[in-house]
C-alpha cells in the first residue's frame, strides 16, 4: 500500500496522532486506513512489539498482516493481531496468579485449562444430561444439544455484557411476561448454569464466559495490568467496534488512555453480532471520548443508488422518510417459483448467464440466504454444478454429524469399542460400509448389515456367516473389504487412543486404493477434524472428569452423536473453490466483510430474514447491559428489535454490492405456506415501478 493510493481523508486517518474515531458506512475505506496507520506507524520506526490491533472476527487478522506482507516491510513476528475473546484469554493465563485467587476459583495455585467452545459443551452436557433423566426443561421442545447451546449463550452473554451470572439470570426471570412454564424452564437452565460455574472455579476451567469475566471485572481494572499494558502497548488500533461487546468497548474506553495513539474504526449501521452480545449504540456513543472524529461517506464499492434501496426498506421498517429515486434500477432482475426447488431451478440460467456470457467472475456473485438447512444446501449446490459454476460455502458454525463420514468414522470406532455401551442403529453402520468401502451401494451395504450385524453387543460377524446368495450378491470383492475392515477394527479397538485409532483407521485402510480408488479428500478434511477434535479433548480431559480412555471415547461420540456445534468448521465434502461463488447466510456474509459485484438475495420473501433466534433460554435482548434490567420484554420490542435488524442487514448487504440484487423467491415455503415476508413486502413498491418500466 502506498500513500498517493489513499484520498485525502484516509491520509488523514493514517497520520493523525492521540485519538481517532473512523466513521461511516462499509465500504467508505476505513479499515484499508488503519492498514495503512499500521505501516506509517512501522515506517516511522516503531516497534511491531509496541502495537495491538484488535479486529472483530478472527479471520479479519489475515487482512492485516497480508497488508505488511505487501509492503515489503517485513514479517514483523511480533505484532499482536488479535480479537478480544484471544487477547482475554492469553493475558488471563499470563496474570492467572495475580487474579486467580480473587476470582472465586477455589484451587488458584492450579493452572487453569481453557474450554474451547466444543470442550464447554461437553462440560455441559454432562451436567444437563442427569438434569434431564430426573424431569428438568419438562415439555420444553427443545433438543438437549439446543438447550446447552442456550445455556452456553446465556453464560457468555452475561460475561460479554459486563454482567454477573446473577444479574443475567435475574433478567431473564423479571423481563418473562409469557406462559408461567416458561419461569420453570428459566430456573432450570438457572440451575445449569451456576452448576457449569461452580465446576469452572473448582477446577480452574476458563470457558469463554469465565475468562471475559476474570478479565473484564479483575485483570483489566488492576493497577499492575494497567502499568504491563502501559509499558507493553504505545499504539491502539481497533476495527469494527461496534462488533465489539460492551466488555470489549471497556477494554478498549479504559485503556486508550493508557496508550500514545489509538485510532478505531465503526461501521455506521453495524453491529451485526447483537446475538452475541455487540452494541453497536455503544461504540457509536465512544466517539465522544476521542480528540479527532473523521467522518467517512465516499463508497469505494457500492453507487449511490445501493443506499437508496436500503432507503427503501428503512422506511417501511422504520418509518423514515428517505430519498429513493433511482432505486430501483439497481433489482436486476427477479427470479420466482411455486417451490423452493423450481425457484432454484430457474435461478441457474440466470447465473450461468452472468458468467459466461456477461463475463461476471464467479467469485463477484454472493447467493445469501436467511438460513442454510440440508435440503436447501444439497439443492443448492446441485444446481451450480449442473450450471457448471464453482462455489464455496460460508460457515461460521456446524454440527459435525450432519457430515455422513463423520457419523461413519465414529461408527467404526464405536465398534471397535464395544465395552463402551454405545450401539449404532443398523442404518449407522449400512451408512458407514457404502461411505468406507467404494465400490459398495446403500442396498448391498444393507444386505450386509442385515446378515452380519448383531445391534444388541454390537458387533460385525465374520462374513464367511453370509448366505451363498447373498455373498453373490453383494460380490466376492466386496464381501472380502468387509471382511478386512471388520479384522482391522477387532485388532486395533484396544489397542490405541482414539485420536490415534481414527487416524489410523483412514490412513492406513480407509485412504488405501482397494477402499478409495481415488483420493478421498472428503474424508481426509473429516478425518483431521475428528483427530484433532479428540486430541484437544484429551488435553483437557483429566480437568473436565474423563479419568479413562473409554469414559472419554464415550463423551466424545455422544458429544458429536448429541449435535455437538463446532465453531469455524472445516470445509465439509468436497474442496471449496476460492473462486467460486459464495453461498452465505446472512450473517456469515456480512462478518466476513467480502464485497460482490452481484447478490442473490434468496427466498426474498420469506419470513427467516425478519426472524431473531428462538432462545427461549437465552434472550440476547434483554441482557444487553444498555437495557433497563427489569423492562418486560414485550411484542412492541420485539417488533422493533427485528425491524432495526433487518434495516441494518439491508444496509450492510446494499453496502457491499457494486452492481445489483437479484430477488429470487418462491410463492411456498417448504412446509406449503404462502411466503410474504417484511423484506417482499418493503421492496414491493420497488417492483411495481421495475414492473412499469420493462412493460414501457
Amino acid at each position: 500500500m502506498q500513500t498517493h493510493d489513499l484520498t485525502p481523508l484516509q491520509l488523514e486517518a493514517v497520520t493523525v496522532g492521540e485519538t481517532s474515531y473512523l466513521f461511516g458506512p462499509a465500504g467508505t475505506g476505513k479499515t484499508t486506513a488503519l492498514h495503512g496507520r499500521l505501516l506509517h506507524l512501522l515506517r516511522e520506526g516503531e516497534p511491531a512489539y509496541t502495537i495491538l490491533a484488535l479486529v472483530a472476527e478472527p479471520e479479519h487478522r489475515a487482512a492485516f498482516f497480508d497488508a505488511i506482507h505487501q509492503s515489503g516491510l517485513g514479517p514483523y513476528a511480533e505484532l499482536n493481531v488479535t480479537d478480544y475473546a484471544r487477547l482475554a484469554q492469553s493475558m488471563v493465563a499470563l496474570f492467572w496468579p495475580l487474579v486467580a485467587r480473587d476470582a472465586g476459583f477455589e484451587r488458584p495455585y492450579m493452572p487453569p485449562t481453557s474450554l474451547s467452545y466444543d470442550q464447554a459443551q461437553v462440560v455441559m452436557w454432562r451436567i444437563v444430561t442427569p438434569m434431564l433423566a430426573q424431569g428438568a426443561f419438562a415439555n420444553l421442545r427443545l433438543r438437549p444439544q439446543q438447550i446447552v447451546s442456550q445455556l452456553l449463550d446465556t453464560l457468555n452473554r452475561a460475561a460479554l455484557n459486563a454482567l454477573s451470572l446473577d444479574e443475567a439470570i435475574d433478567r431473564q426471570s423479571r423481563t418473562w411476561v409469557g406462559e408461567p412454564e416458561r419461569r420453570f424452564h428459566l430456573d432450570d437452565a438457572a440451575t445449569a448454569a451456576r452448576a457449569f460455574r461452580r465446576r469452572c472455579l473448582a477446577d480452574s476451567l476458563l470457558d469463554l464466559s469465565l475468562t471475559v469475566e476474570v478479565f473484564d471485572t479483575q485483570l483489566v481494572r488492576h493497577p499492575e495490568f494497567h502499568r504491563y499494558f502501559r509499558e507493553r502497548y504505545r499504539h491502539l488500533i481497533v476495527d469494527n467496534l461496534e462488533e465489539q461487546t460492551p466488555a470489549g468497548q471497556n477494554f478498549v474506553a479504559g485503556l486508550m488512555g493508557e496508550t500514545q495513539t489509538t485510532a478505531v474504526a465503526v461501521d455506521a449501521g453495524g453491529g451485526y453480532k447483537r446475538f452475541l452480545a455487540a452494541d453497536p449504540h455503544g461504540a457509536e456513543g465512544l466517539s465522544e471520548r476521542f480528540t479527532r472524529v473523521l467522518q467517512f461517506t465516499d463508497s469505494f464499492v457500492s453507487p449511490p443508488e445501493m443506499s437508496l434501496l436500503a432507503n427503501q426498506v428503512d422506511n417501511y421498517l422504520l418509518h423514515a422518510r428517505l430519498p429513493v429515486e433511482g432505486a430501483a434500477s439497481r433489482i436486476l432482475n427477479v427470479v420466482g417459483g411455486r417451490y423452493r426447488r423450481e425457484m432454484i431451478t430457474n435461478l441457474g440460467p440466470l447465473l450461468h448467464e452472468l458468467v459466461y456470457d456477461r463475463g461476471i467472475v464467479p467469485r463477484d456473485i454472493a447467493i445469501i440466504v436467511p438460513y442454510m438447512d440440508g435440503a436447501l444446501r444439497y439443492t443448492l449446490t446441485n444446481m451450480l454444478r449442473e450450471a457448471g459454476l464453482p462455489f464455496r460455502l460460508l460457515r461460521r458454525r456446524s454440527s459435525p454429524r450432519e457430515e455422513p463420514r463423520v457419523r461413519a468414522w465414529l461408527t467404526w470406532l464405536t465398534l471397535a469399542h464395544p465395552g463402551w455401551g454405545i450401539r449404532p442403529t443398523p442404518y449407522d453402520v449400512a451408512e458407514a460400509l457404502a461411505f468406507s468401502i467404494h465400490s459398495l451401494d446403500p442396498a448391498r451395504a444393507q444386505l450386509v448389515v442385515d446378515n452380519l450385524y448383531r445391534q444388541d453387543i454390537p458387533e460385525l460377524a465374520p462374513t464367511g456367516n453370509l448366505p451363498p446368495k447373498i455373498f453373490e450378491r453383494v460380490g466376492p470383492a466386496e464381501v472380502a473389504l468387509v471382511e478386512e475392515l471388520r479384522l482391522w477394527l477387532v485388532e486395533r479397538g484396544h489397542r490405541d487412543p482414539i485420536d490415534t485409532f481414527l487416524h489410523s483407521l483412514f490412513n492406513d485402510l480407509l485412504a488405501q486404493p482397494q477402499f478409495q480408488p481415488e483420493p478421498d479428500l472428503a474424508g481426509a478434511a473429516v478425518c483431521d477434524w475428528l483427530v484433532r477434535a479428540a486430541a484437544r479433548l484429551r488435553r483437557v480431559a483429566s480437568s473436565i472428569g474423563l479419568t479413562t480412555e473409554a469414559e472419554l471415547g464415550t463423551a466424545f461420540i455422544d458429544a458429536i452423536n448429541q449435535g455437538l456445534v463446532t465453531a469455524n468448521p472445516p470445509d465439509w465434502g468436497e474442496p471449496p473453490d476460492p473462486d467460486g461463488i459464495v453461498l452465505s447466510t446472512i450473517y456469515a456474509y456480512l462478518l466476513a466483510g467480502e464485497p460482490a459485484r452481484v447478490q442473490v438475495w434468496l427466498e426474498t420473501a420469506a419470513q427467516g430474514w425478519w426472524d431473531i433466534p428462538r432462545q427461549p433460554l437465552s434472550n440476547a435482548f434483554v441482557l444487553a447491559q444498555s437495557r433497563a434490567p427489569h423492562a418486560p420484554w414485550t411484542i412492541d420490542e420485539e417488533f422493533a428489535v427485528r425491524n432495526e435488524l433487518l434495516a441494518r442487514i439491508v444496509r450492510g448487504l446494499t453496502a457491499r454490492c457494486a452492481d445489483g440484487i437479484i430477488l429470487a423467491s418462491s410463492d411456498l415455503d417448504r412446509r406449503g405456506q404462502r411466503q410474504d415476508g417484511p423484506l417482499w413486502r418493503a421492496l414491493a413498491p420497488l417492483l411495481r415501478e421495475r414492473s412499469v418500466k420493462l412493460a414501457g
